[in-house]
């Protein structure tokens, strides 16, 4: 029989080679795939959680805590895209914490290897958007559509048009 101890020290064994995560499956965090996307290799120190480690604000829309100045449009046209289910969204804090979208598409195109590479070959023509796919949790494709801007960066001007336009491109790549 094994102990309880016996099977906490195995799960932080395994969570520390990475082979499982946030319910247990092994899932790269958004933030780590955001950063992966935009600057083509690791994050230093491996992984980062869900959410940003320094202090910013938030506010709750639709009884969700999403960062303050992602404007309630921009949100309101990623929830109403037909087939996509957005996952997680962040404003970007610093050059090092990216602006990301994270979603998934309609179940009936998970095996669809050239749908889902299709998808990201359109979002990608954008110059301020690096998107990706991978396996995310409960064994689906998730997607995460990154950029090098963030809230108040020197291309603040370009970091609004993103959110502005992200919508409509994620629709766009999706639906065609």
């Amino acid at each position: 029989m094994t102990t309880i101890g016996e099977y906490l020290k195995y799960v932080q064994e395994k969570k520390d080679k990475r082979e499982i995560g946030k319910g247990g499956v092994k899932t790269k965090p958004s933030p780590t795939f955001a950063y992966e996307l935009v600057y083509g290799k690791s994050v230093p120190g491996g992984w980062r959680t869900g959410r940003y480690p320094g202090p910013h604000k938030t506010r709750k829309w639709k009884g969700l805590d999403v960062d303050t100045h992602l404007e309630n449009k921009w949100l309101n046209d990623l929830n109403k895209i037909t087939g996509v289910e957005i996952r997680g969204t962040c404003e970007g804090h610093d050059k090092d914490w990216v602006t990301y979208i994270a979603f998934r598409i309609d179940l009936k195109f998970d095996k669809d290897k050239r749908k889902l590479n299709d998808v990201i070959n359109k979002l990608n023509k954008d110059k301020n958007t690096k998107a990706g796919w991978d396996i995310g949790t409960k064994k689906r494709p998730r997607f995460v559509c990154a950029s090098p801007l963030y809230y108040k960066c020197p291309k603040h001007n370009e970091w609004i048009k993103w959110w502005s336009t992200i919508a409509s491109r994620i629709s766009k790549s999706v639906i065609s």
